[in-house]
């Protein structure tokens, strides 16, 4: 919601996205009361998500190219609780992963490049070749929504769990390739096994032996997931333990797509998150979109569902959409 006439059509503006937190800066204090947090939230019966701001808002000599990002620029940080709290719990001080470009990304399918140049995870490090699992909302992929509406892309729903995002690989190392198998949060690579949910689940469902089952002749295999249960985003779903979703199975060369996985896992008595539909192609508008994405858990009927994945495995394609009245209950 804006004033009106504040802005005109076709005018260019900043948009922030919600979880985003603003400096505090004058032309932000009436947000001081949400600690300059950008909240989703509901004014004269109207949903609200973010902010549209003036270009005059950005300091001078930034880009105000269409799609510019200038979060940066603004000084703005994304609210992450689960980052914050890895961050506090797990994080050596003034460790950093170095950032590696899409060429390396491409070259690390390769076994001889690997050995060579892959790097070795250090202790609490997230390793590089791994891509982290942290879905684009759809509203920031406007350009590909129109183009795979138009051409009647299908893809495959399923529903997005709030929990607690976990990364488990197997990986060949060394001139013997013997098995090297890791545990990570969604940023962390966690060291020896304790008692944290990440290792009780690796436990609980024996997952390096399972990986060991399932990598076949390839270099190394992925799996990742959601992990539910007491302590963990107010264990909404009621579980009395820790529970796990698995959302990707990845090799080398490709992903497993969800309804494959779903059949592979299940023959190791591993759950993956709920498929609410198949072959679905994108409705007519991103609204549309996240009128879909409402509605209750499967996990938990009582409990408004946090909102949906779509996946496009041929195309490479994924996106969540956040269901917007979950994201009010949950600020209260």
């Amino acid at each position: 919601m804006v004033k009106k006439d504040e802005f005109k059509i076709g005018e260019r503006i900043v948009y922030v996205e919600v979880d985003s937190i603003m400096p505090e800066r004058p032309e932000f204090e009436f947000l001081r009361d949400r600690k300059f947090r950008v909240k989703t939230i509901k004014l004269r019966k109207q949903i609200s998500q973010g902010l549209v701001l003036p270009l005059s808002v950005l300091p001078a000599g930034t880009s105000t190219e269409l799609d510019a990002d200038v979060t940066d620029a603004l000084g703005i940080i994304k609210h992450d609780p689960e980052a914050e709290q890895e961050r506090r719990l797990l994080l050596a001080k003034g460790e950093k992963q170095k950032p590696h470009g899409k060429m390396f990304g491409f070259m690390m399918r390769f076994g001889w490049f690997r050995r060579l140049f892959a790097p070795k995870p250090r202790k609490k490090g997230f390793p590089a070749w791994i891509v982290k699992s942290d879905e684009v909302r759809i509203q920031n992929k406007t350009a590909m929504f129109e183009i795979e509406q138009a051409q009647e892309t299908k893809f495959t729903v399923t529903e997005k769990i709030d929990g607690q995002s976990a990364t488990y690989f197997l990986n060949r190392v060394g001139l013997m390739r013997k098995f090297e198998f890791g545990v990570c949060s969604r940023n962390i690579r966690l060291g020896k096994p304790d008692g944290s949910s990440y290792w009780s689940v690796a436990a609980k469902y024996d997952i390096e032996n399972v990986l060991r089952s399932l990598i076949g002749k390839a270099d190394r295999i992925v799996l990742q997931g959601e992990i539910i249960g007491p302590g963990i985003q107010g264990n909404k779903y009621r579980v009395g333990d820790y529970d796990f979703y698995a959302f990707n199975l990845i090799y080398p060369d490709k992903k497993i797509d969800t309804v494959k996985m779903k059949r592979v896992l299940l023959a190791h008595n591993i759950k993956t998150v709920p498929i609410l539909q198949t072959d679905m192609p994108l409705l007519e508008t991103i609204s549309d979109m996240v009128d879909f994405s409402k509605g209750k858990s499967t996990l938990l009927p009582s409990q408004k569902r946090e909102g949906i994945v779509m996946r496009n495995y041929a195309r490479n394609i994924s996106f969540k959409v956040i269901n917007p009245e979950f994201l009010l209950s949950e600020e209260g």
